[in-house]
Formats: C-alpha cells, structure tokens, sequence
C-alpha cells in the first residue's frame, strides 16, 4: 500500500469512526432482548449478585465467556462512577467503536479478490473499506451487546486469511493458521457461525487438501479450548454449554416460532437493500467474476439456515462484511467500464450509483428496531435515581426491559397486574402512555412524573394521615 492509499484508507477508517457514532448516538433500547438478558444482566449479576438470570443461565446453555468480559468493563466503569443506563450505553459505544476494525478488514478482502496489479487492488479494497464503513446494515449492528456483533468482527478478519490464503502463490501455513483463530473465536462466540464457516472452509481444504487442516484446527483450538476451561469452571464440565445448546435446539424443539422458508431471502436480503434492491443486485452481478466465491459464502449459509424455523436478521449479521465487500468489486468493475467509454462520466456516475445503493440500504434497514423499549430503559433509569423508590411496575413482560443493569437498583421491579396497584411496596410504574393500565392507575389517585417515548412514570401519591 502506497502512502497516498494509507491516507485515504485513514480518513475512511474515521469516517466509519463518526458513522458508528452517529449510529449509537440515535439507537435506543435492544434489537433484541437476548443482548440485556444473555449478556448484561448476567454481567450485572457478576458484578452485583442482584439481577435476573434467564433459564439460559439455570440450565447452563451458556457460556459466560462475554458476560463475564462485560463483568470487567461494568466494575471498570463503577471505578469512575458510570452505573446503570449510563454504563450500558458506554458498552455499546464501546462495540461500536470496535466494530471500525472491520474497515481496514474490508480493504484487505477488496485486495484479495482483485489483485490483477498494485494499483487496481488498493481501489478494490479502498472501495471495499468504503462499503464497510458506510453500509447501514452493517453499521446498524455494530453498536449493540448481541453475541453476533464480536463474532461478525472476528469473521470479518477470518474472511480476510481466507480470501489471502487462497490467492497466495504457494501455500501459507501462517495464513490459515490465522485464519483458523479468527473463525475459532467466531465460533467460541456463536455456535451458529459455523454456517458462515463451511464455504470457506471446504475452498482451503480443496485447494490444499489435508496440509490445510493442521494449521486452520490449531488456529481455532485456543478460542475453542477457552470454552471449555470457562464451562468447566463455571458448570462443571468442558463444553456444557455447547452440549446443552444443541440438546436444547436439536432435540428439544427450541424454536416456538416459525417463518416462512424465504424470509431470509425476501426480507433480511432483498428488503434491506430498499427500495432501489433491484440496482443493489445489478452492482453484485457486475462484480461476480472476481466474487463468485463471496457469494458462495453468502449463498449457502443463507439457504441452509432457511431450513431452521426461527428465523431473525440477526442470524445473517456474518453475510453484511461479504455483501460489502461484493458490493465495493461490483462498483469498481462498473466505475471501469463506464470510464472506458465515457471518462468524464465516470465519477459522477461512479458516485451517484454509491449514494443511491446505500441511501436505499439505509432505507431499508430503517425497518429494524433502532429504539425498542428505548422508552422503557429511561424510565428504568429514571425510576432507580429517585430516593423515594421501593418497587417498580412495569409494562409488557420481564424480558422486554433493561433490567437491574438499566435500573440501578436493589428494590423490586415486576411487570404490572391489577393487584399489585394496591401493594404500597410498588411505589412507581412506567406503563404505556395513555393504555388502561396507566389510566386506571391516574384514577387511582397515582400522579404522572415522567414520559419517555410512549412510556408514563407514574408515582403513588404517599398516605396523608390526619390526627
């Protein structure tokens, strides 16, 4: 890489630092309940001994490898005074200021897979960083506490030994051994990574054959022996989680709900490229000859995780670092053949197609929660900063909130019931505005305090007793 790539992949490396800002300065709340009640709360619970575990964490299906970092990171924090909502959303900033390793990650790939000359690899993998740093998608996961969100870190650069490795002129042992330890710790931290694994994994293996293995099993046996040294000594026996997740997911008919076999396909692909989708595509098929392996990768996972019933976005997250990747070769090969017939065009055209791709990602990836129970988690916040507080009633269910990480607090905090309006302990209630339960509380004599998004803090009016 010349001087002049350096600075420019610099200054997109800190444009991806500002995006994933913006992106963590305007989310709220969860994606997904598994990142508060899989991964804080059993942090919190490390730290504090108060909060509440899911059965996840009774029957020991999983690991407590990142609860117990985020443990660290929490205590850290408490040193400087940041608990409560405040520390759950320096964690998340904290992801998605990690998340900007994908970038250079990115460049490396583009390079990989166009690597015809010196020049014409560092636009690749220039156009490739660019892609990873602005793609929506993409940013939209960086900033949360879900499992996917590290693993997709350590794909990426799992994805970057792979493509290097099979485009090296001879064999490189160094390479899959690297490669190896960054699918290993994937792995270690989504069991379900393994998916993403098999495309590239079966290319080592049948471009060099069983030299490969060796190096890509030592590579990925310490993340994988971490493991089963944590699950030893926290369950009791190496690997319990994982043989409990699988018991529990093949055996024990895990998924209560179900979508139809094309989802992914129609709504976590098709429906985040937006509404211009249809141009997305056409950027992919332009680059197809340098990136059918990419969509190899993107392809089978996709189609074979289909056959699983539950179905969610989040479980596709490791497609987003090769979608941008495919997505940068495709610009490139368009922006060449466009600046073969009419060089002056080039640019705008080549600029214009970027803006209208990721603006229509952006679109598209609008649909997914950016504030769910963002309300709810101030309410928590605020609720556990009052003096006055003994007990809080919440709306919705015990999994749909913050927690006692958000609450900050060692008083009880239960989801709402009409009896337990007259119990003195629960002095304050954060409901849905304007619903009946909040209504029926206001006509109870309860006073409005606070409103956060469609949330209502309520608080009982303390007794007046007269002489």
């Amino acid at each position: 890489m010349n001087a002049r790539s350096t600075r420019w992949l610099s200054s997109i490396v800190a444009l991806g630092v500002v995006v994933r800002i913006a992106c963590w300065w305007f989310k709220g709340g969860f994606h997904y309940p598994d990142e508060i009640f899989q991964q804080l709360e059993p942090a919190h619970y490390l730290r504090t001994g108060v909060a509440w575990l899911p059965w996840e964490f009774v029957r020991g299906v999983r690991s407590w490898i990142l609860p117990g970092f985020y443990a660290a990171l929490l205590e850290l924090l408490s040193w400087f005074g940041i608990t409560g909502l405040p520390a759950l959303r320096f964690v998340t900033l904290h992801n998605a200021l990690w998340s900007v390793l994908m970038v250079p990650a990115g460049y490396r790939v583009g390079a990989a897979l166009c690597a015809r000359s010196d020049s014409e690899a560092e636009r690749a993998g220039l156009a490739v960083a660019l892609f990873t740093a602005l793609l929506p998608t993409l940013v939209y996961y960086t900033p949360h506490t879900l499992i996917g969100t590290p693993a997709m870190i350590a794909m990426s650069w799992g994805y970057v030994f792979w493509l290097e490795s099979r485009g090296a002129e001879r064999f490189n042992s160094n390479l899959l051994l690297r490669c190896g330890l960054f699918f290993g710790i994937a792995g270690a931290l989504r069991f379900t990574a393994g998916f993403h694994m098999l495309v590239p994994v079966l290319d080592l293996l049948w471009r060099h054959r069983a030299r490969a293995l060796r190096p890509l099993l030592m590579g990925a046996a310490l993340p994988v022996l971490a493991v089963g040294i944590v699950d030893l000594f926290t369950w009791g026996w190496p690997f319990h989680s994982t043989v409990g997740y699988l018991r529990h997911h093949l055996f024990e008919g895990a998924a209560d709900r179900t979508s139809a076999w094309g989802f992914y396909f129609a709504e976590s692909l098709w429906g985040r490229f937006g509404p211009l989708a249809a141009l997305s595509c056409f950027v992919l098929l332009a680059g197809l000859r340098q990136t059918w392996i990419v969509a190899l990768a993107i392809i089978v996972p996709t189609f074979l995780l289909s056959f699983v019933p539950l179905k969610q976005d989040r479980f596709l997250m490791n497609n987003w670092p090769l979608l941008a990747a495919a997505l940068g070769i495709g610009w490139v090969v368009l922006v060449r053949w466009v600046k073969a017939r009419a060089p002056a065009l080039a640019m705008a055209v080549g600029v214009t197609i970027m803006i209208l791709v990721i603006v229509s990602n952006l679109e598209g990836t609008s649909e997914l929660p950016w504030t769910l129970r963002r309300g709810m988690f101030r309410a928590q916040s605020f609720v556990g900063g009052q003096d006055d507080a003994t007990g809080l009633l919440f709306e919705d269910r015990q999994h749909m909130n913050g927690g006692y990480l958000v609450f900050d607090r060692n008083a009880p905090q239960v989801q709402y019931e009409q009896g337990q309006a007259t119990n003195p302990l629960f002095n304050y209630a954060a409901l849905e505005d304007g619903g009946a339960d909040a209504t029926g509380l206001l006509r109870m004599g309860w006073a409005e305090v606070a409103r956060f998004d469609e949330i209502v803090v309520l608080r009982r009016e303390p007794a007046i007793f007269q002489p």
